[in-house]
Protein backbone atom coordinates (compact mmCIF):
# COMPACT_ATOMS: atom_id res chain seq x y z
CA UNK A 1 0.00 0.00 0.00
CA UNK A 2 1.39 3.27 -1.20
CA UNK A 3 1.45 6.32 1.23
CA UNK A 4 -1.42 8.10 -0.56
CA UNK A 5 -3.72 5.30 0.22
CA UNK A 6 -2.61 4.56 3.56
CA UNK A 7 -2.80 7.97 4.65
CA UNK A 8 -6.33 8.75 2.39
CA UNK A 9 -7.47 5.32 4.39
CA UNK A 10 -6.57 6.71 7.68
CA UNK A 11 -8.07 10.06 7.66
CA UNK A 12 -11.41 8.45 5.98
CA UNK A 13 -12.07 6.79 8.70
CA UNK A 14 -11.05 9.03 11.13
CA UNK A 15 -14.18 11.22 9.50
CA UNK A 16 -16.37 8.86 9.07
CA UNK A 17 -16.03 7.79 13.14
CA UNK A 18 -16.92 11.18 14.30
CA UNK A 19 -20.11 11.48 12.27
CA UNK A 20 -22.99 12.02 15.04
CA UNK A 21 -25.87 10.05 13.74
CA UNK A 22 -28.78 12.79 12.67
CA UNK A 23 -32.23 12.22 13.09
CA UNK A 24 -34.73 11.12 11.01
CA UNK A 25 -37.16 14.53 11.58
CA UNK A 26 -34.14 16.69 11.16
CA UNK A 27 -34.52 19.40 8.01
CA UNK A 28 -32.63 17.31 5.05
CA UNK A 29 -30.46 20.09 3.30
CA UNK A 30 -30.54 20.90 -0.32
CA UNK A 31 -27.65 19.74 -2.81
CA UNK A 32 -28.09 23.63 -3.43
CA UNK A 33 -27.88 24.76 0.09
CA UNK A 34 -24.85 22.47 0.75
CA UNK A 35 -23.07 23.99 -2.49
CA UNK A 36 -22.99 27.21 -1.46
CA UNK A 37 -22.37 26.61 2.35
CA UNK A 38 -19.34 24.43 1.50
CA UNK A 39 -18.18 27.56 -0.87
CA UNK A 40 -17.93 29.71 2.53
CA UNK A 41 -14.35 28.91 4.39
CA UNK A 42 -15.87 29.27 8.06
CA UNK A 43 -18.97 27.45 7.58
CA UNK A 44 -18.25 24.68 10.16
CA UNK A 45 -18.75 22.03 7.75
CA UNK A 46 -16.49 18.56 8.29
CA UNK A 47 -14.97 17.57 4.96
CA UNK A 48 -12.09 16.36 3.60
CA UNK A 49 -10.59 17.30 0.63
CA UNK A 50 -8.69 15.38 -2.22
CA UNK A 51 -6.82 17.54 -4.42
CA UNK A 52 -4.33 16.92 -7.36
CA UNK A 53 -2.22 19.98 -8.58
CA UNK A 54 0.25 19.65 -11.53
CA UNK A 55 2.78 22.73 -12.31
CA UNK A 56 5.45 22.29 -14.63
CA UNK A 57 9.09 22.39 -13.71
CA UNK A 58 12.17 22.56 -14.89
CA UNK A 59 12.11 19.81 -17.47
CA UNK A 60 9.17 18.02 -16.30
CA UNK A 61 5.90 18.33 -14.43
CA UNK A 62 5.56 18.49 -10.87
CA UNK A 63 2.77 17.13 -9.15
CA UNK A 64 1.20 17.64 -5.65
CA UNK A 65 -1.66 15.62 -4.22
CA UNK A 66 -2.71 16.61 -1.41
CA UNK A 67 -5.48 15.12 1.80
CA UNK A 68 -6.73 18.14 2.78
CA UNK A 69 -8.97 17.68 6.68
CA UNK A 70 -11.45 20.29 7.72
CA UNK A 71 -12.66 20.42 11.38
CA UNK A 72 -14.46 23.05 13.10
CA UNK A 73 -14.02 23.11 17.12
CA UNK A 74 -16.35 25.26 19.01
CA UNK A 75 -14.19 27.13 21.56
CA UNK A 76 -16.56 29.20 23.36
CA UNK A 77 -20.14 30.05 23.11
CA UNK A 78 -19.66 32.89 20.59
CA UNK A 79 -16.34 31.63 18.78
CA UNK A 80 -15.39 28.55 16.46
CA UNK A 81 -12.22 27.62 15.23
CA UNK A 82 -12.25 25.72 11.92
CA UNK A 83 -9.11 23.89 11.16
CA UNK A 84 -7.57 23.19 7.94
CA UNK A 85 -4.57 20.78 6.78
CA UNK A 86 -2.57 20.02 4.12
CA UNK A 87 -0.55 17.13 3.83
CA UNK A 88 0.82 16.98 0.64
CA UNK A 89 2.53 13.82 -1.30
CA UNK A 90 4.80 15.23 -4.30
CA UNK A 91 6.89 15.11 -7.08
CA UNK A 92 9.37 17.29 -8.05
CA UNK A 93 11.24 16.96 -11.69
CA UNK A 94 15.15 18.06 -12.24
CA UNK A 95 15.00 21.76 -12.25
CA UNK A 96 18.44 21.29 -13.65
CA UNK A 97 20.50 18.60 -15.40
CA UNK A 98 22.38 18.04 -12.25
CA UNK A 99 19.28 17.49 -10.00
CA UNK A 100 17.10 14.26 -10.26
CA UNK A 101 13.20 13.59 -9.41
CA UNK A 102 12.46 13.53 -6.32
CA UNK A 103 9.27 12.72 -4.12
CA UNK A 104 8.00 11.85 -1.10
CA UNK A 105 5.62 13.61 1.92
CA UNK A 106 5.94 17.35 1.79
CA UNK A 107 5.76 19.25 4.70
CA UNK A 108 2.48 19.54 6.49
CA UNK A 109 0.54 23.03 6.56
CA UNK A 110 -2.02 23.73 8.86
CA UNK A 111 -4.37 27.10 9.20
CA UNK A 112 -6.60 27.48 12.26
CA UNK A 113 -9.31 30.75 11.63
CA UNK A 114 -10.87 31.91 14.94
CA UNK A 115 -14.70 33.41 13.41
CA UNK A 116 -17.88 33.55 15.72
CA UNK A 117 -20.09 31.18 16.43
CA UNK A 118 -22.99 32.72 13.88
CA UNK A 119 -22.88 34.60 10.76
CA UNK A 120 -24.50 37.90 10.43
CA UNK A 121 -25.48 39.29 7.07
CA UNK A 122 -23.63 38.26 3.48
CA UNK A 123 -19.81 38.39 5.05
CA UNK A 124 -18.00 36.14 7.29
CA UNK A 125 -13.90 36.36 8.25
CA UNK A 126 -11.76 34.16 10.05
CA UNK A 127 -8.26 35.11 11.60
CA UNK A 128 -5.44 32.72 12.94
CA UNK A 129 -2.41 31.00 12.96
CA UNK A 130 -0.62 29.25 9.35
CA UNK A 131 2.13 26.54 10.77
CA UNK A 132 4.18 24.34 8.19
CA UNK A 133 6.10 21.60 9.86
CA UNK A 134 9.14 20.06 8.63
CA UNK A 135 7.35 16.89 7.98
CA UNK A 136 8.83 16.39 4.36
CA UNK A 137 11.15 13.01 3.97
CA UNK A 138 13.67 14.80 0.73
CA UNK A 139 15.17 17.77 1.53
CA UNK A 140 14.02 18.79 -2.31
CA UNK A 141 10.53 19.00 -1.06
CA UNK A 142 10.62 21.48 1.77
CA UNK A 143 12.43 22.99 4.53
CA UNK A 144 13.55 21.41 7.64
CA UNK A 145 12.67 24.31 10.05
CA UNK A 146 9.05 24.87 12.36
CA UNK A 147 7.68 27.98 10.13
CA UNK A 148 4.83 30.41 11.86
CA UNK A 149 2.58 33.62 10.54
CA UNK A 150 -0.60 34.73 10.61
CA UNK A 151 -3.37 34.11 8.58
CA UNK A 152 -6.80 35.66 8.03
CA UNK A 153 -9.73 36.00 5.44
CA UNK A 154 -12.63 37.72 4.64
CA UNK A 155 -15.85 35.82 2.40
CA UNK A 156 -19.21 37.48 0.79
CA UNK A 157 -21.84 35.67 0.32
CA UNK A 158 -24.94 35.83 -2.07
CA UNK A 159 -27.62 33.97 -3.91
CA UNK A 160 -25.77 33.65 -7.04
CA UNK A 161 -22.08 35.07 -6.46
CA UNK A 162 -19.81 34.44 -3.85
CA UNK A 163 -16.45 35.35 -3.22
CA UNK A 164 -13.47 35.96 -0.65
CA UNK A 165 -10.08 36.34 -0.17
CA UNK A 166 -7.06 34.19 2.31
CA UNK A 167 -3.99 36.32 3.33
CA UNK A 168 -1.08 34.05 5.35
CA UNK A 169 2.33 34.49 5.63
CA UNK A 170 4.66 32.35 7.98
CA UNK A 171 8.45 32.56 8.41
CA UNK A 172 10.87 29.60 9.69
CA UNK A 173 12.21 29.39 13.27
CA UNK A 174 15.86 29.88 12.42
CA UNK A 175 17.83 28.53 9.55
CA UNK A 176 20.31 29.07 6.79
CA UNK A 177 19.87 28.85 2.71
CA UNK A 178 17.08 26.86 1.31
CA UNK A 179 15.87 25.94 4.57
CA UNK A 180 14.98 29.81 5.85
CA UNK A 181 11.59 30.69 5.07
CA UNK A 182 9.66 34.14 4.34
CA UNK A 183 6.85 32.99 2.23
CA UNK A 184 3.32 34.22 1.61
CA UNK A 185 0.18 33.29 -0.26
CA UNK A 186 -3.34 34.89 -1.44
CA UNK A 187 -5.59 32.84 -2.11
CA UNK A 188 -8.64 33.77 -4.37
CA UNK A 189 -12.04 32.47 -4.15
CA UNK A 190 -14.86 33.05 -7.12
CA UNK A 191 -18.67 31.26 -7.31
CA UNK A 192 -21.15 31.35 -9.23
CA UNK A 193 -23.51 29.25 -9.12
CA UNK A 194 -26.63 26.92 -11.10
CA UNK A 195 -29.23 25.05 -10.19
CA UNK A 196 -28.56 21.24 -9.13
CA UNK A 197 -25.63 22.36 -7.36
CA UNK A 198 -23.23 23.12 -10.90
CA UNK A 199 -21.11 26.03 -10.01
CA UNK A 200 -18.26 27.66 -12.06
CA UNK A 201 -15.12 28.67 -9.88
CA UNK A 202 -11.96 30.49 -10.17
CA UNK A 203 -10.04 29.43 -6.75
CA UNK A 204 -6.13 30.05 -7.25
CA UNK A 205 -3.53 30.66 -4.86
CA UNK A 206 -0.98 33.78 -5.39
CA UNK A 207 2.59 32.84 -3.98
CA UNK A 208 5.42 34.47 -2.80
CA UNK A 209 8.99 33.72 -1.86
CA UNK A 210 10.30 37.24 -0.66
CA UNK A 211 13.96 35.52 -0.27
CA UNK A 212 14.04 34.93 -3.99
CA UNK A 213 15.98 37.00 -6.33
CA UNK A 214 13.86 39.90 -8.54
CA UNK A 215 12.29 38.01 -10.27
CA UNK A 216 11.45 35.14 -9.25
CA UNK A 217 9.38 36.02 -5.93
CA UNK A 218 5.72 35.74 -7.58
CA UNK A 219 3.80 32.93 -8.96
CA UNK A 220 0.24 34.70 -10.13
CA UNK A 221 -2.51 31.71 -11.67
CA UNK A 222 -5.50 33.42 -14.20
CA UNK A 223 -8.05 30.89 -14.39
CA UNK A 224 -11.01 28.58 -13.13
CA UNK A 225 -13.50 26.18 -14.47
CA UNK A 226 -16.45 24.28 -13.77
CA UNK A 227 -18.14 21.91 -10.54
CA UNK A 228 -20.56 20.19 -9.17
CA UNK A 229 -21.93 19.05 -5.63
CA UNK A 230 -23.87 16.28 -5.53
CA UNK A 231 -25.24 12.89 -3.26
CA UNK A 232 -24.60 9.33 -3.85
CA UNK A 233 -28.31 7.88 -3.41
CA UNK A 234 -31.22 9.31 -2.27
CA UNK A 235 -30.92 8.17 1.51
CA UNK A 236 -27.34 9.20 1.96
CA UNK A 237 -26.31 12.17 4.95
CA UNK A 238 -22.98 12.44 2.63
CA UNK A 239 -22.60 15.16 -0.20
CA UNK A 240 -19.70 15.06 -2.30
CA UNK A 241 -18.61 17.57 -4.42
CA UNK A 242 -16.22 17.88 -7.80
CA UNK A 243 -14.33 20.13 -9.33
CA UNK A 244 -11.73 20.91 -12.26
CA UNK A 245 -9.64 24.08 -13.13
CA UNK A 246 -7.14 25.45 -15.86
CA UNK A 247 -5.14 28.41 -14.96
CA UNK A 248 -1.95 30.65 -17.21
CA UNK A 249 0.54 32.07 -14.74
CA UNK A 250 0.64 35.63 -15.73
CA UNK A 251 3.65 35.61 -13.48
CA UNK A 252 6.28 33.02 -12.85
CA UNK A 253 9.84 32.50 -11.53
CA UNK A 254 12.13 31.37 -14.57
CA UNK A 255 12.22 27.38 -13.86
CA UNK A 256 8.34 27.46 -13.90
CA UNK A 257 6.21 26.85 -16.92
CA UNK A 258 3.04 28.99 -18.03
CA UNK A 259 -0.01 26.86 -16.98
CA UNK A 260 -1.48 24.57 -14.17
CA UNK A 261 -4.08 22.46 -13.41
CA UNK A 262 -5.94 21.91 -10.07
CA UNK A 263 -8.67 18.78 -9.92
CA UNK A 264 -10.53 18.30 -6.52
CA UNK A 265 -12.73 16.13 -4.93
CA UNK A 266 -14.73 16.99 -1.92
CA UNK A 267 -16.25 14.53 1.03
CA UNK A 268 -18.78 16.24 3.10
CA UNK A 269 -19.72 14.97 6.36
CA UNK A 270 -21.74 18.26 7.69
Amino acid sequence: MNQRTCITCILLLFFLTSIRAQSDDEKKITVEEMSKKRQDPVSGLRSVFLQELLLPVGDGTASSFSIQPVFPFRVSKSVKLITYTIIPIQTVPPITPDYSTESGLGNVLFNGYFTSMEKKGKFSWGLGPAMQLPTRTNSALGSNRVSLGPAGLIYYAADKFSGGIVLQNYWSLGGEGVNKVNSGSIQYIAFYNFPKGWFVESNATILTNWLASDGNKWLVPVGGGPGKTFQIGTKSKLFYSAAAQGFYNVVRPDYIGNWQANFQFQIIFQ
